[in-house]
């Protein structure tokens, strides 16, 4: 029993250590975004930084989409998506199948200040990985993709959820 108690102990020190460190993550990332927010346009805040890189990866997609994605409340994802429409960096045509429906896609000006905002980011990570094998870098794919594939995409008491129907 004592072993067990250990076991429990050890782990759950360990799991705090992992959010220190996540947090430690958080805070580069979001630097690095709030930075590359402002090359993008002065205008342009890390949430919509965020929400740009998500209709450039997703697109065509629609606002709910978006909003789910990020469980992020509708209104402030709308607040952004009106922001990069107005900055240019987002197009927005209605669906061909439901002309009620709004696809966004990023402008070719977005993806082109994106490519370059890749290259300085992927520049940042790969100066961090330097010293880094190719099995360690293996080793944190896999635990991150198994740790990002072990959480629910949908969260019905959270925003994005009370905003879609239930399945």
């Amino acid at each position: 029993m004592q072993d067990q108690d250990q076991d429990a102990g050890s782990r759950d020190d360990r799991i705090s250590e992992i959010i220190a460190e996540f947090s430690d993550v958080f805070a580069f990332a979001r630097t690095r975004w709030a930075r590359y927010a402002e090359e993008v346009h002065p205008d342009l805040r890390g949430v919509g930084m965020m929400v740009l890189q998500l209709v450039t990866r997703k697109g065509p997609v629609t606002a709910t989409a978006i909003s789910q994605m990020l469980d992020m409340d509708k209104a402030m994802v709308s607040r952004q998506l009106t922001k990069l429409r107005e900055l240019g960096l987002v197009d927005a045509e209605p669906a061909a199948e439901d002309r009620r429906v709004t696809l966004l896609t990023a402008s070719d000006r977005a993806q082109v200040l994106l490519d370059g905002i890749r290259e300085q980011w992927a520049h940042a990570y790969h100066e961090r990985f330097v010293e880094w094998s190719v099995e360690d870098l293996e080793r944190l794919r896999e635990g991150l993709h198994r740790f990002n594939a072990s959480s629910d995409s949908r969260h019905a008491d959270r925003p994005a959820g009370r905003c879609t129907p239930a399945d």
